[in-house]
């Protein structure tokens, strides 16, 4: 059963356009190795608008085949070390571009795939 890692947040007051190339620079250097992230079934990126005080919230929303796919990874990328030192170079959340005090992660679990309309 798919799992899904959902983390939202804010960007930091002023850091806008750095927040965008942040995340264009992520989403480049993920896809240059993908071989250090074979867990991940997809990456998806969006912004909460129309939403009242939740306008300009941000979402990335990795899905897993399974939380142990989920654990797998989390587990050879904990200490950052090996090729994952250079991902967190990479990594907006180090780049002082997100407000990480209203930031949120939730798991989701799919529900009744086969009447997913895709």
């Amino acid at each position: 059963m798919a799992v899904f890692e959902m983390e939202s947040w804010y960007v930091a007051e002023g850091k806008e356009e750095e927040h965008a190339l942040a995340m264009r620079d992520w989403f480049q250097w993920v896809n240059d190795h993908r071989e250090l992230f074979g867990e991940w079934k997809s990456v998806r990126y969006f912004e909460k608008t129309v939403a009242g005080e939740e306008s300009g919230r941000h979402f990335l929303i990795w899905e897993y085949d399974s939380m142990a796919a989920f654990e797998t990874y989390k587990k050879r990328r904990a200490d950052y070390t090996g090729p994952y030192e250079e991902y967190k170079k990479h990594d907006p959340y180090y780049q002082g571009v997100f407000n990480h005090s209203g930031m949120k992660v939730e798991f989701w679990k799919d529900n009744d795939r086969d009447l997913w309309i895709e």
